[in-house]
């Protein structure tokens, strides 16, 4: 009798895992919230199965299996386990990193492919951005072959691209960057992308060389960041922590809630530090806001907000024999007064994107940007505030043909900005405020007028743009009066840049292209001054031919994703920053400089699960190799400073390769490992390549854990360990370093010995 009731219970126990009538569930790109279409989603061995719709959306009417796999063309493959009495799932996808050839790009202002992109670009998706867990977005962008980024510290960093930049200080100049159509640029040409914290961003793309017509004047490239998109996020909280280091404590808060026709996105980060060296505190708070609006059929709306409060203090370069004995040291001068950068920082833009009809449509943008900020500087204490506004009219006429599509675009794009600035006194060098020593006021706008036009055929992608560029600054000292005041004005008129380039698949998904076009680079208003600080009105913009060609594809079947360029860049007109003190630098036109390279960038996947299918916690799901070289002969051609003629020297400031190579591996039950190393050439010092810095290597890795606990909830914990040679290494070159009094001259901003740090990742989703 025991025995049967017994049974009878097991029966009943058994009955709904394996005799309900049916099974349903969506399946969802767990980055972006979108639905996948064509999903696979198989059973008995892969002999059943049935596909998701347009919505994701699944059924399966006559199901008794204890699991199914669901597998999606560029997605990581999922096994499933079924859980008595749920017949419903919802199914998220992570993107497989071996999906390139599928990334699709818009940096060029016509979304395309990445093997079909006629030009050197570069994509840094979230998801790579998330694996290499970075305080700031700079040491994601230092691992794209061309960029190279000296990082004095968290809020210091010099990031050049094709060796263009390396010449500007302590700042990143000459080149443009965008966060959602907000210039990052300001109006003395200085770039700062550390403000935005890397768990904001959608995506990067990096443009290589003066390749685009429409941002106007970027000799180098220009930097496109996406913020996250609420229309493309689940409803969903998460909460990132990690702690490390010298009092690194991080952590960011991300909240995503929409409808079928409105979202937002909030996301705070505060991120703070001790640092490893002396007068090295850092810390940083952001908020950013993003919302989109679809309340009509042909019109949609997007508004970002960005707020930044950042106190940083300066620990400063170090000479040579300090840089080996005491890298930990501050320069002495700037541990006196307890140097620091102090600010505020507001970015707000809204764009609408209006459908006129089939073929045409308009895009508006309105955007602005306030900054406060306080620096306390050994040899004063400097005040500035900028405010400025500006707008970007985009309108783009699109249509097909039976032999393929085209599309042409017009537009402009208008800048303001007040910058103002006065300096004090710094009492004795030891950070007590004195009284006015200078009290300027400059007004810097811009406009930028663009055509540009695209063919796509089957086989060719043709694109041809021209700009417009125009510049001026309005100069007012308002402390020196009398006839020695040096108010002024600065314009260089207008300047025309053109391109083209082609891009023709040869081979399946295997492409050539090539591009010719124009770059300039303006001058900011203390590179216009003479030593007695005077506007120089002779002073000409930096100019450059760029002609470049390159082969981009898939090869062992879709194992090897290769993207490699030859580039040959002549600038004109270059500007040459001469140090007559401390704080003070007048400029001038002092040659030319060839700039001639290779970027080459892999990815070839050892192991993907697709090709075994299903298998336990420890089978591996991939493992995928990352490395890139760039190789570098930048060079004076005609370079003469204070009678003494550098033609044929090196450029300072940029290595004669890089070679940075990534390891990546996960197991099917979440356990994954990354591995990156980092080798950086020679380096000259000054222009005259008497000093040189000898190169260094740098190995990171990370282990972490990713699980999914419900329907709702995913986990994703690590750790991280940096430097893990613990080697002596230069995070950052002071080029032509100046000496006063003296002194020995401060080359050296020393890297980070050995680092750990971990942290836990956790998100809801609601159903």
């Amino acid at each position: 009798m025991i025995v049967k009731v017994s049974l009878i219970v097991a029966a009943i126990l058994f009955f709904p895992v394996h005799s309900f009538s049916g099974l349903t569930g969506n399946v969802i790109d767990s980055g972006t919230g979108k639905p996948i279409v064509g999903a696979n989603i198989s059973y008995s061995g892969g002999e059943r199965g049935t596909v998701s719709n347009a919505k994701g959306f699944f059924e399966i009417k006559d199901f008794h299996e204890d699991d199914f796999v669901v597998s999606a063309i560029g997605y990581k493959t999922k096994t499933v386990a079924v859980i008595p009495g749920k017949d419903h799932y919802r199914i998220y996808l992570d993107p497989a990193d071996y999906s390139l050839q599928e990334v699709e790009v818009t940096a060029f202002n016509r979304t395309r492919r990445l093997v079909d992109v006629p030009g050197s670009i570069s994509m840094i998706p979230a998801s790579r951005i998330e694996r290499e867990r970075p305080v700031t977005v700079v040491p994601v962008l230092n691992q794209v072959p061309g960029v190279f980024a000296h990082s004095g510290a968290l809020n210091t960093s010099r990031i050049t691209i094709r060796g263009i930049g390396a010449r500007v200080p302590y700042a990143t100049g000459k080149i443009r960057a965008y966060l959602n159509n907000i210039p990052l640029t300001n109006g003395s040409g200085i770039s700062i992308v550390e403000d935005i914290d890397p768990s904001v961003l959608e995506q990067i793309e990096i443009i290589k060389g003066p390749a685009t017509s429409v941002y106007g004047a970027g000799l180098g490239g220009t930097v496109v960041m996406t913020a996250r998109n609420p229309d493309l996020q689940p409803n969903q909280v998460s909460n990132s922590f990690n702690a490390g280091s010298w009092g690194l404590y991080r952590n960011t808060l991300n909240i995503d809630a929409g409808t079928s026709n409105m979202g937002i996105s909030l996301n705070y980060n505060h991120t703070q530090s001790s640092g490893y060296r002396q007068n090295n505190q850092y810390r940083r708070d952001g908020l950013t806001a993003v919302s989109q609006l679809n309340a009509w059929e042909n019109t949609s709306v997007t508004a970002i907000i960005n707020y930044t409060s950042l106190k940083a203090h300066i620990p400063s370069s170090i000479d040579s024999a300090t840089y080996v004995s005491q890298p930990s040291s501050a320069a002495a001068n700037w541990l006196r007064t307890r140097g620091y950068e102090d600010y505020d920082k507001v970015l707000a833009g809204v764009s609408a994107e209006y459908d006129i009809s089939n073929s045409l449509s308009a895009n508006l943008s309105l955007f602005s940007t306030f900054v406060r900020e306080k620096e306390m500087r050994p040899f004063d204490v400097l005040n500035e505030d900028r405010l400025s506004g500006g707008t970007r009219l985009k309108l783009t006429w699109s249509g097909t043909t039976a032999a393929g599509s085209w599309q042409i675009l017009g537009g402009t794009e208008l800048y303001r900005e007040n910058y103002g600035y006065t300096s004090h006194e710094n009492i004795g060098g030891l950070g007590e405020k004195g009284s006015m020593i200078s009290d300027n006021h400059e007004v810097i706008s811009w406009y930028n007028i663009f055509l540009q036009s695209d063919l796509d055929l089957a086989r060719l992608k043709v694109s041809a743009g021209v700009n417009m560029n125009s510049s001026s600054t309005d100069y007012t000292d308002l402390f020196v009066t009398g006839p020695g005041n040096p108010s002024g004005r600065y314009s260089y008129g207008n300047i025309i840049s053109p391109r083209i380039s082609a891009n023709y698949r040869y081979f399946r998904n295997n492409s050539v292209f090539m591009t010719i076009s124009h770059g300039f680079s303006p001058p900011s208003l203390s590179e216009t001054l003479t030593p007695e600080g005077f506007i120089n009105p002779d002073i000409k913009p930096e100019k450059s031919w760029n002609l470049e060609a390159g082969l981009r594809g898939n090869l062992l079947d879709n194992r090897l994703f290769y993207d490699i360029n030859f580039f040959r860049m002549q600038v004109e007109d270059l500007l040459v920053a001469e140090r007559v003190g401390e704080d003070a630098w007048v400029g001038r036109n002092a040659g030319e400089s060839l700039h001639r390279g290779f970027e080459g960038e892999f990815q070839l996947i050892l192991f993907r699960s697709s090709d075994t299918g299903t298998g336990s916690w420890w089978a591996p799901d991939e493992v995928v190799l990352t490395p890139n070289l760039t190789l570098n002969n930048f060079r004076f051609t005609d370079f003469t400073d204070e009678g003494v003629d550098y033609s044929g020297n090196l450029l300072p400031g940029i290595p004669d390769r890089v070679l940075n190579t990534g390891i990546y591996g996960s197991l099917k039950g979440g356990l994954y490992a990354n591995l990156n190393f980092r080798f950086v050439g020679k380096i000259p010092m000054n222009d005259a390549n008497s000093r040189f810095y000898e190169g260094h290597n740098v190995i990171n890795a990370t282990l972490g854990f990713k699980t999914t606990i419900s329907d709702n909830i995913e986990t994703d914990a690590f750790v991280f360990a940096g430097n893990i040679t613990n080697n002596k290494y230069a995070s950052m070159i002071l080029i032509n370093a100046p000496s006063f009094n003296d002194t020995p001259r401060r080359y050296y901003y020393p890297g980070n010995p050995l680092n750990f740090s971990a942290g836990i990742n956790i998100r809801y989703r609601f159903n």
